[in-house]
């Protein structure tokens, strides 16, 4: 063979394996992901048969399937999940509160829910309608460590440690209510039927006091989840708020504006 075909067959060769190698990078399945959540009911709890279920969960495992893209899900206190999440790679987070301060640690995909924050209390306690100004004063809030909305409620004049309560997670707070332990607690416009239904079986009224904030929830990924497979979620998710899929699962549990909002959201133009 001379040295001008020998040379050629060395170029084809690495040309060759120059391609095999790229085929083999583009069929490399992508690392699993890990889901982490809380115990959140309607959203997500643990069922009679210690499975995570809810209808975020219900939500979240009909997009894997969707886009072929498994993964565990897993039910922990949310501060430990937010540690790991901060931590760890290939991490999902849900349903996390998307904050100014939260942005920069995770890629988001959603909302997953838009709705109002509000304090709440107990009418045979607070009133219909208690100062505003003097609830530092005259009343313990109770909320949930970690949470978004803490901020708001320190805004207000409540302290760590004096007049505010901070638990391990947000339904403890509805228990000290009805324990006489705190006077007020932070409740999402999600929550509010369920957590009113389950004051009124205790013999209680649980009445709004004052609008804290507006928020939206999101599937909190790692870092280093390609932007490729963020957009795959995203579409995803959109599509389910498009066909029909979300509403069938957050029609019996939560209120027609809460569904409407995401609808409204997935058919806006995206530029």
């Amino acid at each position: 063979m001379n040295a001008k075909l020998s040379c050629m067959n060395v170029k084809l060769s690495a040309w060759v394996l120059s391609v095999g190698l790229c085929v083999s990078a583009g069929t490399v399945k992508a690392q699993p992901l890990r889901f982490l959540t809380e115990h959140n009911p309607p959203g997500e709890y643990l069922d009679e048969q210690g499975e995570v279920s809810g209808v975020t969960t219900s939500l979240v495992r009909i997009l894997q399937q969707r886009l072929d893209d498994p993964g565990t899900i897993e039910l922990m206190p949310w501060g430990r999940a937010l540690s790991i999440a901060r931590s760890e790679d290939n991490i999902v987070l849900f349903e996390t509160v998307r904050t100014a301060e939260r942005e920069p640690w995770f890629k988001w995909v959603g909302p997953l829910k838009h709705y109002q924050m509000a304090l709440y209390g107990l009418k045979h306690r607070v009133g219909e309608a208690p100062s505003l100004a003097a609830l530092p004063t005259n009343y313990t809030v109770c909320n949930y460590r970690n949470s978004a909305t803490i901020d708001d409620i320190k805004a207000l004049g409540f302290t760590e440690g004096k007049n505010l309560i901070l638990t391990s997670k947000s339904g403890d707070c509805l228990d000290m209510l009805l324990l006489g332990r705190a006077d007020l607690m932070a409740v999402s416009e999600l929550s509010v039927p369920g957590f009113s239904a389950y004051a009124e079986e205790a013999g209680s009224q649980l009445v709004r006091v004052k609008y804290l904030s507006e928020r939206k929830r999101y599937l909190a990924f790692s870092r280093n989840v390609s932007d490729e497979r963020i957009a795959r979620w995203q579409a995803a998710l959109e599509q389910s708020y498009s066909d029909g899929t979300m509403r069938q699962l957050y029609q019996p549990v939560y209120s027609e504006q809460i569904i409407r909002r995401l609808e409204d959201f997935a058919a806006q133009p995206k530029y």
